[in-house]
């Protein structure tokens, strides 16, 4: 990891940088405060983004209307009422506009023919401008919602922004020339030399190497002067880039030309879209149609998942009733031979081979390791393939990066920041058309350099050349073409550069050639800059004595004529699939796989969802959910097996992770094999059983071992806590923390609503100001279940209603397909939403199914939201009530954080109440993961509230006096000493809403009398949790169903009953007392109890 100083500028500014890709693009920023270390953070969301786990990119897709007018962009473009709308109203769809500036690569399989053409009035540039122009409207609507008093930051840093915007590697002067003009197009600068000043252009291949080095390369891994590849394999272009490396101190040089092939993962999903022409020419689902939606679910599912051509891959494309078992379709998903699919990867495979070893070859410096980024870096099946190769060649190969489509964004702005690259090479030859004096002697006048020469940041290559006209006024302006020459093309590129150099003309003298003719000359230098990544080109000429220069450097440029998820998610399904032996058999995605479905039906296994509500405590808020509701547990499972099985399997993920992301990651691993600590989140509402169920399945899970030193490396923390946590780390939420003041933070997740409160004490302390859980009643908790799989409950409660007649398969069907994709969507009432479950032939107007997707009125998927919504407002509203401090702000995270429905509906609630609200988040699903490793690391919260008042249950002694006695008198019990005492008396010994510090201890002092001494061997007592209403609760009788024992602790004190004396009570009755202390401490987020007694006098 490289060691980032703080920002040295005088005033703040965003960084702000556009991956713009074939099929997908990207966003990240940096704001540089001055004397703070910047922090660069993806955009991860977007309008009409479905993918809970945060993603990092949206498609390159836009839509224009008959008028050249966008209608639609990204994400948007492809829900399905726009989809619809773009039918009727004849929209052009316009996709891999960015090939247009590909086709001067070298690539004879593909043409203009191959891709979409433009509308009508409409060039590639202003496409380009009217795409960066959404890119920059969805930064800024991210900054706003993203960060506390967004809407005013932004507006303090909208006259300060530098655009950092990536190309391909082989990309040269006249693309880049285009991409600043669509820069201005877009709105994101003015023409004006000091926007264009503040437009910064970037290979992809170096905004890569930035990135790896930024975030995941350590300097012990390499030795001085070691040479790294960078694969950036995006959707349309494979841009690899060499570089010789030393990370202390850091200094990096490019040591051979920037390699740029077109076999990016469009031209896979290209050769699918051929092989299922071929696989079904003569069949009814052979229709262009239906290949076409065929080819999309390629695309977006089977060309991510496939990583093994020995199993078969499928497209699920329909429902159950499309079959055709000769073109092997079953069920509606078509199935195709692997080797068939790996097949359509290899060209793509072969050219980074080829562009390796012809970088390898040019390079000086031996290669030793090879970094593999981009959208299409998360195939599995590319990865291993490649991985192969180089591990054959003895090269480490590796996938750095957390997310591999963002690499190139924040890379491009760790460009910025950190400016690691000194020097690049060459890509051809630069120079310009120039006449010689004519030597009969000489054949050739011109000399020659090669290309390949590696060229410093500062240094400068200039030649001089004489200007000759014949008038003075002909020398007021110079221009000077520059050429580019690659030796295998027949016509070079060029561009013109052009200076005022009116003044010096004024001092011209005439002068006489050898004809006797008048003519006017001046010397000029053409000096030509290329450390940095575009090209310069300067004019210098002589004024008297100094030199020159141009008032700006002027760019080469030519006078102009979207897990499979592709932006990597934090997240996987919570599924476990189990064979009728209980062994298990899939896990996580792979059990979402279209093969699995197959050995379900086919072998009975038992798909296993929502397991984790079978763990839940039976006192929390659930009248809406029983155990008939949840599905049920295989046979001879329990949840905490199960639960052990899926921790098992995130260890494996964890480990397969780490070996592949990091460069020696197998001997990393190995190093920490039995030191490694394990932080476990939970809902707020888990209290002590359901913790101790998560201790026995990591213990069952293989992650520690069964020993008092295994138990210690595990950690337990509140989902809450750990979102605090993950908003102080993320720096996003850093302006919504203010002294006295609180925050609320609303971690909305698949299952529970967990809310909680606190307040800064001393930076960079914090107290909880709230217990978790506010009342003791089924109705007022800080943990509810009402989390998003609650909205896919009632949706397909509604589909049951709605859609009678419907087979039951066709009804889950329906409802997964929403839970997936509408649900995510779903962002505005106003609008329909869909749910498309089959092909274009599925229809009924009666239901409203048209083309194989069923339309529902935004307002009736806005009322299967509304009880969570509703859920978290009367907790946030109950927390704000109880709160010691004022609460100011609140910030929601987790994976339903992500709906758009969601926020806008709290948003629209919170705001007019004076709170400040917002989404800090980078990633709305990983922030309980993140901020768990937080809450290990720095150990933020010192002070937490009893959400329930904790003591035991007892005896007390008789008095006649008291009321409550009187009334319990024909329960007295006497006892050996002669004392009359109830039973069903509870002692309290921490009370609810007690603010209790992480060293604090409660104690209370209590004694037994026995009969015979063995009796005083062992002490156990219960500790009982009270979760009532009352202030001073003293009998159990009173309210029962409002306590419950949390946990039973016993003691050994045989050595001390040898040493007790008897005593004489009643009757001469002799009796034997022990004195002992109940002590609980619940500063850390478990409550932890202890007995003390003393022996030989020094307490134990």
């Amino acid at each position: 990891m490289l060691p980032r100083q703080p920002y040295r500028g005088s005033v703040r500014k965003l960084v702000l940088a556009f991956d713009v890709g074939t099929t997908y693009s990207a966003i990240s920023y940096c704001i540089l405060d001055p004397g703070e270390v910047p922090k660069i953070e993806p955009v991860t969301r977007y309008p009409a983004q479905e993918h809970s786990g945060g993603n990092s990119k949206i498609p390159s897709i836009l839509y224009y209307d008959s008028n050249g007018t966008v209608r639609a962009i990204g994400a948007e473009a492809r829900q399905e009422h726009i989809i619809e709308r773009a039918e009727e109203e004849e929209w052009i769809k316009l996709e891999w506009f960015v090939e247009y500036w590909n086709l001067n690569l070298a690539a004879n399989h593909i043409t203009d023919d191959d891709i979409p053409p433009l509308p009508r009035g409409k060039n590639a540039v202003e496409v380009l401008g009217d795409f960066m122009q959404y890119l920059f409207r969805c930064a800024r609507s991210y900054i706003e919602e993203t960060h506390p008093s967004g809407s005013n930051l932004w507006r303090s840093l909208e006259n300060r922004i530098e655009f950092v915007l990536t190309h391909p590697n082989g990309w040269e002067g006249p693309q880049q020339k285009q991409i600043r003009l669509a820069a201005v197009l877009g709105g994101l600068i003015p023409s004006t030399e000091d926007g264009m000043a503040r437009v910064h252009l970037l290979t992809e291949g170096e905004a890569s190497l930035h990135y790896c080095v930024a975030n995941i390369l350590a300097s012990d891994a390499f030795s001085p002067g070691q040479g790294v590849v960078v694969i950036d394999a995006g959707g349309g272009t494979l841009d690899l880039s060499a570089y010789s490396m030393t990370l202390s101190p850091t200094l990096i040089e490019e040591i051979a030309a920037a390699e740029c092939r077109l076999q990016g993962s469009v031209f896979v999903t290209r050769r699918a879209h051929g092989l299922l022409q071929e696989k079904l020419s003569d069949s009814r689902f052979g229709t262009p149609e239906v290949i076409k939606q065929m080819t999309e679910i390629f695309d977006g599912t089977t060309k991510l998942r496939f990583r093994n051509p020995e199993d078969p891959s499928y497209i699920k494309f329909g429902t159950v009733r499309d079959k055709d078992p000769q073109r092997d379709i079953r069920n509606g998903q078509l199935k195709l031979s692997g080797q068939d699919v790996a097949k359509l990867f290899e060209p793509s495979i072969s050219s980074i081979i080829e562009a390796f070893e012809t970088q390898r070859k040019a390079a000086g410096t031996p290669i030793t390791f090879v970094f593999f980024v981009g959208g299409f870096a998360a195939s599995d099946w590319m990865f291993a393939k490649l991985q192969a190769h180089f591990q054959s060649l003895g090269i480490s190969f590796s996938r750095p990066d957390n997310h591999c489509n963002k690499a190139v964004a924040d890379g491009a702005v760790s460009y910025f920041i950190d400016h690691l690259v000194s020097s690049r090479v060459s890509r051809f030859t630069y120079g310009t058309e120039c006449s010689v004096p004519f030597n009969p002697f000489d054949m050739e006048h011109r000399a020659r350099q090669k290309d390949g020469i590696r060229v410093s940041e500062q240094q400068e290559f200039s030649e001089t050349f004489a200007i000759r006209r014949v008038n003075q006024t002909a020398c007021n302006q110079v221009e000077v073409g520059i050429m580019s020459y690659r030796g295998l093309l027949p016509k070079p590129d060029w561009m013109d550069i052009e200076r005022n150099t009116s003044k010096i003309a004024e001092k011209l003298t005439p002068k006489r050639s050898a004809e006797g003719s008048t003519y006017y000359a001046m010397e000029i230098k053409v000096i030509l800059l290329f450390g940095l990544t575009e090209l310069k080109a300067v004019i210098s000429w002589e004024d008297g004595v100094s030199h020159q220069f141009s008032d700006n450097i002027t760019s080469l440029t030519p006078v102009f004529p979207a897990q499979e998820h592709v932006g990597g998610d934090c997240k996987i399904p919570s599924i476990i699939c189990y064979d009728p032996d209980g062994a298990v058999r899939a896990v996580g995605a792979e059990a979402m796989q279209e093969s699995i479905e197959e050995e379900i039906d086919d072998n009975g296994w038992v798909k296993l969802e929502w397991w984790k509500l079978h763990l839940r405590p039976r006192t929390m808020a659930s009248s809406h959910i029983t155990d008939q509701d949840i599905p049920a547990l295989p046979r001879n499972k329990t949840a905490v097996q199960v639960l052990a099985d899926f921790m098992h399997y995130l260890h494996q993920c964890a480990r397969k992770y780490i070996e592949e992301s990091q460069a020696n990651g197998a001997d990393m691993l190995r190093s920490v094999e039995h030191t490694t600590e394990f932080v476990l989140s939970h809902p707020n509402g888990w209290e002590g059983p359901q913790q101790t169920q998560i201790r026995n399945a990591a213990i069952m899970a293989g992650l520690v071992p069964d020993t008092p030193e295994g138990r210690s490396r595990i950690y337990l923390v509140t989902e809450g806590e750990a979102s605090l946590h993950y908003c102080l780390g993320s720096g996003l939420a850093a302006d919504g923390f203010r002294d006295d003041e609180g925050v609320i933070i609303v971690d909305a997740g698949g299952g529970t609503i967990d809310v909680s409160a606190y307040h800064m004490a001393t930076t960079p302390s914090f107290e909880e100001i709230a217990p978790a859980e506010c009342k003791s009643n089924q109705h007022n908790s800080a943990c509810r279940l009402q989390g998003s799989i609650f909205v896919s409950r009632r949706a397909k409660a509604m589909l049951r209603g709605t859609l009678l007649g419907l087979s039951r398969n066709m009804i889950s069907h329906m409802a997964k397909i929403f839970d997936s994709t509408t649900k995510q969507r779903f962002g505005n009432e106003s609008d329909p939403a869909y749910i498309k479950f089959g092909t274009i032939k599925d229809k009924d107007t009666s239901f409203n199914i048209r083309s194989g997707q069923l339309k529902l009125m935004g307002s009736d998927v806005a009322t299967l939201f509304e009880p969570s919504a509703a859920a978290i407002i009367e907790t946030i509203e109950e927390q704000h009530h109880v709160a010691t401090k004022t609460i100011s702000t609140v910030f929601l995270v987790g994976g339903f954080a992500a709906s758009e429905w969601l926020f806008t509906r709290l948003q629209n609630h919170l705001r007019p109440l004076g709170f400040n609200f917002c989404r800090p988040d980078s990633h709305t699903a990983k922030a309980v993961a993140d901020g768990a490793v937080a809450f290990f690391l720095d150990h933020r919260v010192s002070a937490r509230v009893a959400k329930f008042t904790y003591g035991t249950r007892c005896a007390t002694q008789f008095d006649r006096n008291d009321p409550q006695h009187k009334l319990r008198a024909s329960m007295a019990v006497p006892r050996p000493s002669g004392r009359t005492v109830l039973p069903n008396a509870f002692s309290a010994i921490l009370t609810k809403g007690t603010a209790v510090s992480e060293t604090k201890e409660f104690s209370k002092n209590f004694i037994t009398e026995v009969v015979d001494r063995s009796a005083c061997d062992m002490i156990t007592t219960e500790i009982v949790c009270y979760r009532g209403d009352s202030s001073d609760p003293r009998w159990t009788d009173s309210e029962p169903g409002m306590f419950s024992t949390l946990c039973n602790v016993h003691a050994d004190t045989s050595k001390v009953a040898r040493t007790i004396s008897p005593r004489r009570g009643y009757a001469g009755l002799q009796f034997f007392r022990q004195e002992f202390s109940i002590v609980l401490m619940f500063g850390l987020t478990e409550l932890q109890a202890q007995l003390c007694w003393k022996e030989d006098v020094s307490a134990s």
